[in-house]
């Protein structure tokens, strides 16, 4: 008889949760107290956000090119 062979899966990398943040919540927060401007720019009111993918969206805009 062939004998099973139990495998533990590999956790390579933690799971992450994401918190999700409204744009007052961005807007109010400290960590883009010196970028409320453009946070309040590029954001829809109605949408949640990582501050990660805001951090991005900055990034983003800064490096556009000005017309």
């Amino acid at each position: 008889m062939d004998a099973k062979k139990l495998v533990k899966p590999v956790a390579s990398e933690p799971i992450k949760a994401e918190c999700l943040f409204s744009k007052e919540q961005l807007l109010a927060a400290e960590r883009f107290q010196g970028r409320r401007d453009i946070v309040n720019a590029l954001l829809c009111p109605d949408k949640q956000y990582t501050a990660e993918a805001v951090e991005h969206m900055i990034e983003k805009y800064m490096k556009g090119q000005v017309i």
